[in-house]
């Protein structure tokens, strides 16, 4: 098995950007509202909030997720801003997008909810991908 050359400390920062991309991503600042729409669900039903474990394990996924993306990129060769992002397009469309949508159709879920939750996802990667190509 070769050698996976990943760097650690960029998996941490994309990460965290996933992350707080997720927090504006679903604040009033931006999809909040047509989300709660979406779930069928008001300000006052979600009052409380998530349970902390439920961030702690949000933020554990990306980590993650991260980590596979910059292996991904580490043997597509990916070395400039662009080719990351295409490679992280390949691995949200291939591994993401499609199978979310075939989960979607099969719950009855709003297109909606679908298109916001994937369209989040999808920037993480654009930019994640494009971060772990040229920071090493």
């Amino acid at each position: 098995m070769a050698d996976i050359h990943v760097n650690y400390l960029t998996i941490l920062v994309v990460g965290i950007i996933s992350y707080l991309l997720g927090a504006l991503w679903y604040s009033p600042l931006l999809f909040a509202k047509h989300w709660m729409n979406a779930i069928g669900k008001t300000e006052e039903d979600l009052k409380g909030g998530a349970s902390p474990i439920t961030y702690v394990i949000t933020f554990v996924v990306w980590v993650i997720t991260m980590y596979v993306l910059s292996v991904f990129i580490h043997y597509s060769g990916a070395s400039t801003f662009g080719y990351g992002m295409l490679a992280g397009f390949l691995c949200w469309f291939g591994f993401y997008a499609l199978l979310s949508l075939m989960t979607n159709l099969f719950e009855q879920k709003p297109k909606q909810l679908w298109l916001i939750n994937v369209t989040y996802v999808l920037v993480a990667f654009l930019i994640s991908g494009g971060i772990l190509a040229i920071w090493k």
